[in-house]
């Protein structure tokens, strides 16, 4: 429990932490990537704006007295432009009338067709260009001439430093965000684990106080045991109303007596001090001799017990702990039984599931388990049914302690059920599982 909780408060910090990184690095990186771009698009739209204005001088003489003889369309002069920008001029039909300087990549067939059969009549457009071993990216701003001949005016701009610093931070912002992440992890488990501490020693002592309290409950419950037992053999002598008073004080002392037991094995397992056995015994064997037990009193209850051994023939060796393991057939059976219809009967099956795994199911014909109520069946004092647990004698751990001794095992507890229909426990043991120390898991309940 304590390794989990552990684990959840350090998934909710690197989740927290993980989301403010994310959102800084996205945030970085868009105002960066926004801020290049509406530089970039100023600096197009004001060449674009000047080459409007010297292509409507030189072509028609607009805004100038007169023309210089030795201009003439198509010939125009670009010493406004950038080191770095360009310009064509096309005509109505897509043909180039016009172009700035010797290298100018507005020019190439190809990136010639893009702006041919481009936008709108005033429209950004970015083109991506293989220029030796470099991959050139222009950006190119598309604007209407204006000059009545229907002419197109393309001004372009070399920006692959600039995509270059944006993939570059891109990166940068990626790496930064994982190693800050990786450091906030493990920032994130150690106050994590400083946060549990308390836990851990309220948990402890509490673990403690149940174990003393259930270890010194059991000398007086047994001294009033033996002392009830002792009245029971007079009890003719005594009036009826002490007779029906006797009786409910020995059930009550029986079911406080395996209360103790109970939560001492559980505090037991929760401390570390439990010791698992790890002996070679034959499971056919046992699950027959805890069936023939059982079946007394399943015939207190009208319910029939079988068993369908479907192992192989010979004799089937687990590895484990024998009393733990019969503790767990007891409790699923008691279980099974309880809750069975009369005339009904449970069903005993064990087989090999896999090569390495052993399945010990037990299925009843009984009331069923409701939906809502599957997920916390095997969480300590939790009962479906809680007038009719208290009724039979039940406590709330039996289940709790059989899925702590599956654990112990190295198993799992599987429940499926149905209302009135019944409910079957699965549980799946690793043949000859060398069983680790209890200390080692004490915390994973």
């Amino acid at each position: 429990m304590i390794k989990r909780t552990r684990q959840k408060l350090l998934f909710i910090y690197s989740g927290i932490i993980a989301l403010i990184l994310v959102i800084m690095a996205a945030s970085f990186y868009f105002i960066l990537s926004g801020v290049v771009n509406r530089d970039e698009h100023s600096r197009l739209e004001k060449a674009a704006e000047k080459t409007v204005q010297e292509w409507l001088h030189h072509t028609t003489g607009i805004g100038k007295r007169e023309i210089d003889d030795h201009r003439r369309p198509g010939g125009m002069e670009w010493e406004f432009l950038q080191n770095d920008q360009f310009a064509v001029v096309h005509d109505d039909r897509g043909k180039i009338i016009s172009t700035s300087g010797v290298r100018n990549p507005l020019v190439d067939d190809e990136i010639n067709k893009q702006l041919v059969m481009g936008g709108d009549s005033s429209s950004y457009m970015h083109i991506e260009r293989q220029v030796s071993e470099c991959r050139k990216v222009y950006a190119v701003y598309q604007v209407a001439a204006n000059d009545g001949k229907g002419s197109v005016i393309y001004i372009g701009e070399d920006i692959s430093k600039q995509m270059n610093l944006l993939r570059e931070m891109k990166w940068l912002l990626s790496g930064l965000t994982i190693v800050l992440l990786l450091i906030a992890s493990v920032t994130g488990y150690i106050f994590a684990g400083r946060a549990m501490v308390p836990i851990v020693r309220s948990l402890k002592r509490q673990q403690e106080f149940t174990a003393d309290a259930s270890h010194e409950l059991r000398t007086p419950l047994s001294v009033l045991q033996s002392s009830v037992e002792i009245l029971e053999e007079q009890k003719e002598k005594l009036p009826d109303v002490h007779q029906t008073v006797l009786y409910h004080m020995k059930d009550e002392i029986v079911r406080m007596i395996r209360l103790t037991e109970q939560l001492l094995m559980l505090a037991r397992a929760d401390s570390g001090l439990q010791q698992i056995r790890q002996e070679s015994f034959d499971l056919r064997l046992m699950v027959n001799a805890v069936t023939e037990r059982m079946k007394t009193i399943a015939k207190e209850h009208r319910v029939e017990i079988c068993v369908e051994d479907m192992l192989p023939e010979g004799m089937v060796l687990y590895t484990g702990d024998p009393d733990q393991i019969n503790q767990l057939l007891y409790i699923l059976l008691d279980n099974a039984i309880k809750y069975s219809f009369t005339g009904t009967a449970v069903t005993v099956r064990v087989c090999k599931y896999g090569e390495m795994e052993l399945d010990i199911s037990i299925e009843d014909k009984g009331c069923g388990i409701p939906m809502e109520s599957l997920p916390h069946l095997f969480e300590r004092f939790y009962r479906v049914d809680k007038a009719r647990s208290r009724h039979w004698g039940g406590t709330g751990l039996g289940l709790s302690i059989a899925a702590q001794i599956t654990r112990n095992h190295g198993g799992r507890i599987f429940v499926t059920s149905e209302i009135n229909q019944g409910s079957t426990f699965i549980v799946r043991l690793p043949e000859r599982r060398k069983i680790q120390s209890q200390r080692s898991t004490s915390h994973d309940i």
